[in-house]
This record gives C-alpha cells, sequence and structure tokens, in this order.
C-alpha cells in the first residue's frame, strides 16, 4: 500500500514533555476535545546515497520499523514559518525492515529508484522516539493529532543526545480551527518552535554533515584573464549548475529543475563552440558527450512545455467543451512518462558517470600550460568572438520577411542564442553595463523568436499527434487538436509582425557603444586567430 499527503504540523522544541502532558489531562481550553491514544514506540533509520542525492532533490529517507513489517516515507524538507512545516509524505508499507526500500511499491519506490539510479543507501542514524499521542477535535469535528515526542539519538562511543517536541499536525484546511488551542498549549507551556527538525537536530548530533555544492576551481571571469582561463571559468560556473539539477531532475516534481539542467548543458555545449579555437581537442571531444544528455533532457522538457500549456488551452475552451482535451493530456503524460524512462537511462549509464567524473577532473586541472592558443589574453580575442556571432545573426536577420518560413526564424533564434551565450560569457565579467545592455536587446530578440518557434512546435506535435493517435481520440478532440492548430498560427503571425521592430533595435546604439569599448580595450598588436572548426559551431 501506498499513499502521498501533505503534513502540516506545529513543531515545538520542550526541554520536559511532562508538564505538557498535565496540560493536556486538566482539559485546559474550552470548545476543545483532547483524547489520549495508544503510546508509540518508534524506530527509525534514515537513508541516503553516499552522495546524498535524496537529500540534495530536498526530501529525506526513513524507513521505520513496525513490528514484522516496516513503512517508508520521503518527505519534503522545508523550513518552519510561524512554527508551522508543511510538507509532503510519500509512503509506501515494506515487509520487513531489512528490504531495500528502492523495491517499495507505487510513487515511493518509483521516486527512490529515480534518484538514487545504480547509488546504494546507507544508513546516516536512527532515531528511537517514544510517543505519546492525543487526538484533538472541537465541535466541528476532529482536527488533527497531538504528539509529545522523547527521542534518543544514538552516537557511536558516546552518550546518546535527547530532544524532546511537541507537536500538533492538523488537516490544512483545520489550520486556523486549530490555531487558538495550539496559542492556548504555547503560553500555558512555554514552547518555543523548534528551530531545526529531528532530521536536522540528529545531522549535528551524530557530526553527519552533506557535501558542500561542488566545486571545481575558479568560476570569476576578469579582464586580466586569458582565453583558456574565462572558457574554463565558464565551463566550470555551467557545470556545477548541471550537477545541482541533477536530482530535482531525477525525482520529476519540478520542472524547473530539469530546465535549469538542459539550459546548463546547452550552455556547457555552447561555451565550448564559442571558444573552440582555445580549448584543446581532449576538452572539446566533451561537446559531443554533453549532446547525448542535452538530448535526452530535451525530449522530457519539451513536453513539460507542452504539458504546461493545458491549463491555457482548457481556460481557452467553453466549458461544455473541455473534456475533449482529456485525450490529448493523456497521450501527452504517458509520452512524458516514456521519455523519461529513457533520460533516467542516460543518467544512469557508466558513460554518463565516467563523462561527469573525467569532466570534473579536466575542470580541476585547468587549462594546459602548454597549449599556446589558451594563453592568449581575453581582451585581445573577446571582440572577435562577439562580433563573429554578431555577423551571423545580422546576415540571416536581414534575409527575414514576414513569408520566410518558420525554419528561417528558427535559424536566426539558434544564431541569436549563440551570441547571446557569447555575451554571457565574455562581456559580463569584462565590459560591464555596456555588454548588459546590448544584451537585453538581443535576449528580447530571442524570447520573440522562442515562441515563434513554441507555436510550430506545437502546431507540429498537435499534428503528429492526430497522425499517430487519431484512431483512438475521439472526432470531437481532433477538432479541438485543429482548432489549438489554428490559434498557434495566429499567434505565429502576431509574432512575426513584431519582428521587425525588436530585430531593428540590435543595430542600435547599444550595440555601437559595446563595440567600441571592446576595441578601445584591445590590446595592441593582437589579431584574432584563425577560427579553427568554426563550421561545426
Amino acid at each position: 500500500m501506498t499513499s502521498s499527503s501533505l503534513e502540516v504540523e506545529w513543531q515545538f522544541a520542550a526541554l520536559d514533555t511532562r508538564p505538557v502532558l498535565r496540560w493536556l489531562q486538566s482539559e485546559p481550553v474550552p470548545g476543545y476535545t483532547v483524547e489520549p491514544r495508544s503510546t508509540q514506540s518508534l524506530d527509525d533509520t534514515y537513508l541516503d546515497t553516499p552522495d546524498w542525492r535524496i537529500h540534495r532533490a530536498g526530501y529525506t529517507c526513513r524507513v521505520r520499523s513496525m513490528g514484522d513489517g516496516a513503512e517508508l516515507t520521503l518527505k519534503s524538507m522545508a523550513a518552519a514559518s510561524d512554527g508551522i512545516r508543511t510538507r509532503r509524505e510519500i509512503t509506501a508499507v515494506l515487509p520487513a525492515a531489512d528490504t531495500d526500500p528502492k523495491s517499495a511499491p507505487g510513487e515511493a519506490g518509483e521516486a527512490l529508484r529515480a534518484l538514487c539510479g545504480r547509488q546504494p543507501l546507507v544508513p546516516l542514524f536512527r532515531l528511537l522516539t517514544s510517543r505519546q499521542r492525543f487526538g484533538l477535535s472541537d465541535a466541528d469535528g476532529p482536527l488533527g493529532e497531538i504528539a509529545l515526542d522523547d527521542t534518543t539519538i544514538p552516537v557511536t562511543d558516546d552518550e546518546p543526545v535527547r530532544l524532546s517536541r511537541v507537536e500538533v499536525e492538523v488537516d490544512a484546511d483545520a489550520l486556523e480551527r486549530a490555531r487558538p488551542f495550539v496559542d492556548a498549549l504555547v503560553a500555558a507551556c512555554s514552547l518555543a518552535p523548534a528551530s531545526t527538525s529531528k532530521f536536522e537536530a540528529a545531522l549535528v548530533a551524530t557530526g553527519r554533515r552533506p557535501p558542500e555544492p561542488p566545486s571545481f576551481g575558479p568560476e570569476t571571469v576578469e579582464p586580466s584573464m586569458t582565453v583558456g582561463q574565462v572558457a574554463y571559468a565558464v565551463l566550470r560556473r555551467q557545470f556545477r549548475v548541471f550537477l545541482l539539477n541533477e536530482p530535482g531532475t531525477r525525482l520529476g516534481e519540478d520542472i524547473e529543475a530539469l530546465h535549469d539542467m538542459r539550459v546548463a548543458t546547452r550552455r556547457l555545449r555552447a561555451a565550448m563552440a564559442t571558444f573552440r579555437p582555445f580549448l584543446t581537442p581532449r576538452m572539446l571531444a566533451f561537446r559531443d558527450e554533453f549532446g547525448q544528455v542535452a538530448r535526452a533532457l530535451g525530449e522530457v522538457r519539451d513536453l513539460d512545455v507542452q504539458l504546461e500549456r493545458m491549463a491555457e488551452w482548457r481556460a481557452s475552451f467553453p466549458p461544455d467543451r473541455v473534456h475533449l482535451l482529456d485525450g490529448i493530456e493523456a497521450l501527452l503524460r504517458k509520452r512524458r512518462a516514456a521519455a523519461r524512462r529513457r533520460m533516467l537511462q542516460v543518467l544512469d549509464s557508466r558513460r554518463y558517470e565516467r563523462l561527469c567524473a573525467r569532466f570534473a577532473a579536466a575542470l580541476r586541472a585547468g587549462p594546459p600550460k602548454s597549449f599556446a592558443p589558451g594563453r592568449t589574453p581575453v581582451l585581445a580575442v573577446a571582440p572577435d568572438l562577439v562580433e563573429r556571432r554578431y555577423r551571423k545573426v545580422r546576415k540571416l536577420g536581414d534575409r527575414i520577411k514576414k513569408t520566410s518560413p518558420p525554419e528561417a526564424y528558427h535559424l536566426l533564434r539558434i544564431e541569436a542564442k549563440k551570441l547571446r551565450y557569447a555575451l554571457e560569457f565574455v562581456g559580463n565579467g569584462i565590459y560591464g553595463k555596456p555588454a548588459l545592455e546590448f544584451s537585453a536587446r538581443v535576449t528580447a530578440l530571442q524570447d520573440l523568436l522562442g515562441l515563434h518557434q513554441d507555436a510550430y512546435v506545437a502546431i507540429e506535435m498537435l499534428e503528429e499527434l492526430a497522425a499517430s493517435a487519431g484512431r483512438r481520440l475521439e472526432p470531437g478532440t481532433l477538432m479541438a487538436m485543429g482548432m489549438l492548430a489554428e490559434r498557434y498560427r495566429a499567434h505565429a503571425e502576431e509574432l512575426r509582425a513584431k519582428f521587425p521592430s525588436v530585430y531593428r533595435q540590435l543595430a542600435g546604439p547599444e550595440w555601437k557603444k559595446l563595440l567600441r569599448l571592446m576595441e578601445a580595450q584591445r590590446p595592441p598588436a593582437h589579431h584574432a586567430p584563425a577560427p579553427v572548426g568554426a563550421g561545426r559551431s
């Protein structure tokens, strides 16, 4: 059996739970009933992977022994607000306490398998708790449960650490009904909100410490650096972001984690293309390897974008026809589940593991001093890196007309993105405000072209769904898909009408100001090297 719920509870630290017990037994607050329940002895073991993936995804993993069986709980971590913690709980029954939690059924097991991959689960610490429970209700019915917890944290070769907690867990819709009782409890028993959860307290007591965010060397970009140093600083920053978002991507609850990991992958590959003449062949080989990861992430992300639009689609349909979209959503969710399985296969592969290890080692080693192109001052080559991208954008953009095919707009979008990345890589830390001002113009163009491309991706997706799954969909659903496709076409036309005014800004004063600054800061007697491999950028 599995379940998922939202836990809402007040947590208070107590020097001693006995005064609280006496107060509860005195029927202290008129209008509320406190009913004693059985006392529980809880034996909890918390686990994580050796690299703390579950913790980095924002969850804790607990196995609670329960007689001959056990219960697995994944609980989201959340800071207390006004003494209240609101956390998501995913639970599953295990046949025994020594059962591998990754074999758990339902959502809990699926989440653990996605998070852990091939990594094992290892114990972090154990909590032994004596819990006195009380039911809380008012005239309108049950509110929740009060728990007086006396917890022991075994510590190796030392006296166990003890802590006492008072917890009041209520249904989310009963929060305000329970608040007057809780206020009276706090005042009468001099309770203070718990500053840490039991998990956090046990980390301190046992000396366990989650690993610090990964560091691969300097990430700051400065004008005095060589182009090789700048390239490595950019790659380090993006790889750190890439790894920080992997646990959330694996879990799949927050689509922004996947989005950020995908963007970091794109920036890694874009940086290697931008700095191609100044990186060794060994370093450039990583670009193709990250391409496989980018494709796996992109497949899921594209479906996330379409599913996000379902609310917009439903809001635009008459109430009596909204149900026609159910078949589309079901198909998209089925495809997303399959795409996630393929993505997790990539992230769980030994190839991916080796890629991350080798790339991390290369970043920590830094640019090889024996590679002469990388020793070029960045101020000598940055203007050429930016101007080359700018010329490509202008060449494609000047050809665009309202009647140009979608592919022409898409190619321009790709080049605009490369220009924005080049500005980000060598501009923000070197040329300051002028780079930021021009980058804003490029971003505005890229955003418009991105919406245009999204419209055509949606049209193609709807047409492909109709072709591949049309026999399984209601005629009304197929008609709804056609209506949506027409709306996207109309939206694309609106965006095309806006294109000339947005594109025109690229030739404005911001670009001229940045260009003058870049050339003014270029050291004398330096010329751009031949753009080796430029055709592959």
